[in-house]
């Protein structure tokens, strides 16, 4: 009854104060945006009976039908999304890599300019998503933030990010399939498969030996997160029609990347097979754009390519600041795409060199893929996309004269790809080792002492930088390893939910963390080692 009341009082607010201001006279609008990222959601996943609140509030937007994601893993497409680069140019390749502390950014400038621009979830404070000008409020829930905009007037930019669809592949109880069912009576040694993507964050090349006939099952529990993603857009969406958000806000609905269902014999993307590439599959994504009704830019079905670089310049028209002439989304101008990607993502087993990289390159119906190890070509296919939608078919013998032309272009972008930001770039620091206080010693923890956030304190200069240094799971297939540029004396992560908890901690059982001066091998602390507990 208390949340029944909550909402209803929040909506009634919300939409008073809506009437007031976007109708408040003598003030031109200045609207608000909200990008809506669903985790590891490919295009074709997206369908009546899997999103039909989606698709129903989908009849009043613009929706494209050939948007791509600009890489394989989270981190890099996220970056394009929020500045307009592509990973060439962002230079995010693995754990600890920043765009340039000294760029000026379109989200620092929007800042300046009086939007609120925020991200809401305790994982957007690590490094690849520092220096973008996003202000992280961990802790605070949607919708009530919302709601506390809507109550102030003043705009926003904010980026929310729907982890679930994520694996491990474990929707709720009302959600979960009769997955079972769809494998070979009797199989017990198909259902151990397909749990381990059920209860794994990540299922690394090599680690479960995958059979074409788990297929069916696994996307079967894929696609039951994405109807759960569904209930909940449908409640989001309640809100913002109420809240009288939709007659400012730009609404974006898009995905990360996308995700394999063994077509080439894995699940997942980079950060999660370990053995990255740019097949349709990853590539392929949903985009809607919900603009307020007085913009007069009819729904409609754009058929024209598109991609993450277009977003934020998009946007940027959209809300003023740039030629309203200059929408990229909207440019039917044929252009070339390109994407770039590492072996391994955030997962790479050594962040400060980077082997093993994927490119890919479409013009018109073609497209290249590349793999260079140690900057050297060691694979390329070529695939005619209107005939081989599946990429099943190279197609380099028989058309030289477009391989060559896609690989000199490729070629060219790959050496100027921007690789110079590492945090083991950073100068030194005078001083002692620092100690840590925040824990002070190893121990194990269970979801309960941490509820209240998880921060990191050490002893030492509040003025300096520090590196943390982490290392996570057993060393096996469930491990991660990284680096984080830290300015001052604590990491302070924020809150995260017991959902994440479960899914994304448990499972590697263990962290190591050191943390030392920046830029020095001889002044660091004691390793101490966490343990999560169920």
């Amino acid at each position: 009854m208390f949340r029944r009341w909550f909402f209803a009082s929040l909506f009634g607010a919300a939409a008073l104060a809506a009437s007031a201001t976007v109708w408040w006279p003598g003030a031109a609008p200045r609207r608000n945006v909200i990008l809506l990222t669903v985790e590891s959601t490919r295009a074709d996943m997206v369908r009546p009976d899997t999103a039909p609140n989606l698709l129903a509030a989908a009849d009043g937007a613009l929706r494209f039908q050939q948007h791509r994601a600009i890489s394989g893993w989270t981190a890099p497409n996220i970056v394009a999304l929020l500045t307009g680069l592509d990973a060439y140019e962002n230079g995010i390749h693995a754990s600890g890599d920043t765009v340039p502390r000294d760029r000026d950014l379109p989200l620092q400038a929007l800042s300046r300019q009086g939007w609120r621009v925020s991200g809401l979830q305790a994982f957007m404070r690590i490094d690849q998503f520092q220096h973008l000008g996003l202000l992280v409020e961990p802790g605070e829930a949607l919708l009530p933030w919302l709601g506390g905009r809507v109550l102030d007037g003043k705009p926003f930019f904010l980026w929310y990010h729907y982890l679930e669809t994520h694996l491990p592949y474990a929707p709720g109880p009302d959600f979960m399939p009769d997955w079972k069912s769809l494998l070979p009576p009797g199989d017990n040694a198909a259902i151990d498969r397909v749990e381990a993507a059920g209860r794994q964050p990540s299922v690394p090349a090599g680690s479960v030996a995958f059979k074409p006939s788990d297929r069916a099952a696994i996307v079967a529990l894929h696609e039951a997160t994405l109807r759960e993603f569904d209930a909940w857009f449908g409640r989001f969406w309640q809100f913002f029609q109420a809240s009288g958000l939709a007659e400012n806000t730009i609404l974006v609905l898009t995905a990360d990347h996308g995700e394999e269902h063994l077509e080439r014999g894995l699940v997942g993307h980079a950060s999660t097979t370990h053995q990255a590439q740019l097949h349709e599959e990853i590539v392929r994504l949903p985009l809607f754009v919900w603009l307020p009704r007085d913009m007069q830019q009819p729904p409609q079905m754009v058929a024209s390519p598109s991609d993450h670089r277009d977003v934020l310049p998009s946007l940027l028209a959209w809300l003023g600041q740039a030629p309203k002439t200059d929408i990229p989304l909207l440019d039917q101008a044929p252009h070339a795409w390109r994407a770039l990607t590492s072996q391994a993502g955030f997962a790479e087993p050594d962040p400060d060199q980077v082997r093993t990289f994927v490119a890919a390159r479409i013009e018109g119906d073609w497209k290249r893929i590349e793999r260079r190890v140690d900057g050297k070509l060691v694979a390329a296919q070529l695939y005619h996309l209107p005939s081989d939608p599946g990429e099943h078919y190279d197609r380099s013998a028989e058309r030289p004269d477009i391989a060559a032309r896609l690989a000199e272009a490729m070629l060219r972008d790959f050496a100027a790809r921007r690789i110079d930001t590492r945090v083991a770039n950073l100068p030194a620091e005078p001083g002692a080792a620092p100690r840590w206080q925040m824990p002070a010693g190893s121990q194990a923890l269970r979801f309960a002492d941490i509820a209240g956030g998880i921060r990191l304190a050490w002893s030492g200069d509040a003025t300096a930088r520090y590196v943390l240094e982490y290392e996570a799971g057993d060393g096996g297939a469930m491990s991660l390893k990284g680096r984080l540029d830290v300015l001052g004396l604590e990491k302070d992560f924020g809150r995260i939910d017991e959902a994440y908890w479960r899914s994304y901690v448990l499972p590697y059982g263990k962290v190591r963390l050191r943390v030392g001066l920046a830029g020095r091998n001889d002044a660091w602390s004691d390793w101490i080692e966490v343990r999560a507990l169920p």
